[in-house]
């Protein structure tokens, strides 16, 4: 007779200390967020983490308006210029080679950024594609915006912002050739080697991109432009500036990375 009750002891011990085991594991289950914050830090820091996501994405779509903003104001000049809207090789330069340099180039590189708005989702092949289209269709574009000015002022390269253009061109072209050898050479192992393709892609796209901004800038400068724009030719000079400055942080910090690798 004692060993039944024995045994029905033991047994309501047992439930006992599987009750008292699980209810610490459910209390940390069901504790405040902000509590278990303080107390971890993983979870402490991947609040920061996504918060600092957050901010970056909202700096980027302000960096995407910026775009918007300075291409819509290209295009309503060139468009409304000419006498009685007549569309001159002048008109179209600034249509063709704005939107290239300011649209689909800059997208090109912002393609690749981490924290880019349309394109943080992608894969990195994917990534790779979409900024290769892009590349090409600006460098078509820029390059046909180009010969156009070459072709209204009879191929004479007098001003800072032609000289400059020309400039942008030539490494604009130079970096898509290096981004398709960087590109089939991690593929298919050229004998080119990847690295210093890369290197030489990410340095060439870094200065076309100065070049053919910096001389947007000096275009809203010219009196051809700010003579009857005033105020906005001024403010389309900070954005063009703000959003050179913006473009070039990641592309710098992926240059100095793969240059320390091939060292």
């Amino acid at each position: 007779m004692d060993r039944p009750s024995t045994s029905k002891q033991s047994i309501e011990k047992v439930e006992m200390f599987e009750v008292r085991e699980h209810v610490p594991y459910q209390a940390e289950v069901t504790r405040a967020p902000a509590a278990y914050d303080e107390e971890s830090g993983d979870l402490y820091n991947s609040t920061w983490d996504s918060a600092w996501a957050a901010i970056c994405q909202l700096f980027n779509l302000l960096h995407h308006m910026q775009v918007a903003i300075v291409v819509f104001c290209l295009w309503h000049f060139a468009l409304t210029s000419g006498p009685n809207g007549a569309i001159t090789n002048l008109q179209l330069h600034i249509i063709f080679a704005g939107t290239g340099y300011q649209l689909f180039l800059v997208e090109a590189i912002l393609t690749i950024h981490r924290h880019n708005s349309w394109s943080f989702h992608l894969s990195k092949d994917g990534k790779r594609i979409v900024h290769g289209c892009l590349q090409l269709i600006g460098s078509i574009l820029v390059l046909a915006g180009t010969f156009l000015a070459l072709a209204e002022v009879n191929m004479k390269i007098s001003t800072a912002h032609g000289i400059c253009g020309v400039i942008a061109l030539a490494f604009s072209v130079v970096s898509f050739v290096t981004g398709i050898l960087a590109l089939f050479s991690s593929k298919v192992r050229l004998i080119v080697k990847n690295g210093p393709a890369k290197i030489l892609h990410l340095a060439c796209g870094l200065f076309a991109i100065s070049m053919g901004l910096i001389t947007m800038t000096i275009g809203f400068n010219m009196d051809y432009f700010a003579a009857s724009q005033g105020g906005l030719s001024t403010a389309l000079m900070i954005f063009t500036m703000m959003i050179l400055v913006y473009v070039l942080v990641q592309p710098i910090f992926d240059l100095v990375s793969t240059t320390k690798k091939e060292m």
